[in-house]
């Protein structure tokens, strides 16, 4: 999959809605951003690393929860960074607006 592809599938959900948000108070205006892939710790399999889009960061500086593209289930799902500066995955949430409410 692409970033543009990615683009779309956010983009057909949201439309031009720019405003939409969570209990949270994310603002789409500012924290989507360019998709890029990441290593991602499994929550299930301890020591195995998940690679996915990460589309969202709900604080610049990116403590706060994201939202990821995850190819092999055609879902997002949020994910956090941990205690020790890794990313972990958290699990699959269904559509990108499922996810964002869900927060």
């Amino acid at each position: 999959m692409t970033i543009s592809e990615i683009d779309a599938k956010i983009r057909i959900e949201i439309g031009d809605n720019l405003n939409i948000s969570n209990a949270h108070g994310v603002d789409l205006k500012t924290c989507l951003i360019t998709p890029n892939k990441q290593q991602y710790a499994d929550p299930i399999n301890d020591g195995n690393k998940i690679e996915l889009w990460t589309v969202l960061e709900e604080t610049p500086d990116g403590n706060g929860y994201k939202i990821c593209y995850n190819e092999g289930s055609d879902n997002f799902g949020l994910g956090m960074k941990t205690n020790k500066d890794e990313l972990l995955y958290l699990g699959d949430y269904g559509t990108f607006l499922e996810t964002l409410t869900n927060m």
